[in-house]
């Protein structure tokens, strides 16, 4: 299989190619990638998911890099040799060519200048994945690489100030932790709990000391008045009250 693209990013090459070197900003790239790690000898090691069709499984995968060329400054060509594997799955092998150079267009009465990727992927399968038709694999793998490269180019350009600051296709979300507030219903709730029920340690904990306290109320000397409770759970009822009325004016 081989499939080859181009796709522009208006930043200088020498920015783009320091981000294709950045692990972080090449990990951001990636959807569903769990690791990604700079080995010894010019090796990485990935281990990611793939939900793609015939590639649906979890891989962990092996790259290398095979050989780099350095043209003029605003020219640059990597070659990095990769093994996929995943198990009851099969194994992918194959090597991919990115080619990074300087363009300039015009842009209203000056020049802009951009950066042009030219990448190649050259890829075989085995195992169960060498039964399926080669055309399946080859959307696959297309449509893995078209994620890859559209997010790198808008991690890239957010990283520079040309962009949003956020995931391709995601809103914005902000998750919060809300506390179930304590009322006497739920007290008076709690209070039927069956003794046989299972119960945490802290629970348990709590539930034990709370019995004690009773005990000693009902049988001490020094037991609490019932006024005394009564007033208690009279001044909770008003002060919920009074947070109530506070929120709704």
């Amino acid at each position: 299989m081989e499939l080859n693209d181009a796709l522009r990013i208006p930043l200088a090459p020498a920015d783009v190619w320091e981000a294709l070197q950045d692990l972080a900003l090449l990990r951001a790239s990636l959807d569903n990638c769990e690791s990604f790690t700079r080995l010894a000898h010019g090796e990485y090691a990935l281990v990611m998911t793939v939900p793609l069709g015939p590639l649906r499984a979890h891989y962990e995968a092996r790259a290398h890099v095979a050989g780099q060329d350095s043209g003029p400054a605003d020219a640059q060509r990597r070659t990095i040799n990769f093994k996929a594997r995943a198990g009851g799955i099969g194994a992918l092998r194959g090597q991919i060519e990115i080619r990074v150079r300087g363009e300039e267009s015009a842009h209203g009465v000056g020049k802009e200048r951009s950066t042009r990727i030219d990448y190649a992927i050259w890829a075989t399968s085995s195992g169960p994945l060498a039964e399926l038709p080669t055309r399946q694999l080859e959307n696959a793998l297309r449509q893995l690489a078209d994620d890859f490269f559209a997010e790198f180019d808008a991690v890239v350009r957010a990283k520079h100030g040309q962009g949003p600051n956020r995931a391709r296709g995601s809103a914005v979300r902000r998750q919060h932790v809300f506390l179930r507030p304590i009322t006497l219903g739920g007290i008076a709730r709690r209070a039927r709990m069956d003794h046989g029920s299972t119960l945490t340690t802290r629970a348990a904990s709590a539930s034990h000391g709370l019995s004690h306290g009773v005990s000693h109320r009902e049988s001490g000397p020094h037991a609490v008045p019932n006024w005394a409770w009564a007033a208690m759970i009279f001044l909770v009822a008003l002060l919920l009250y009074l947070a109530r009325w506070i929120s709704e004016h």
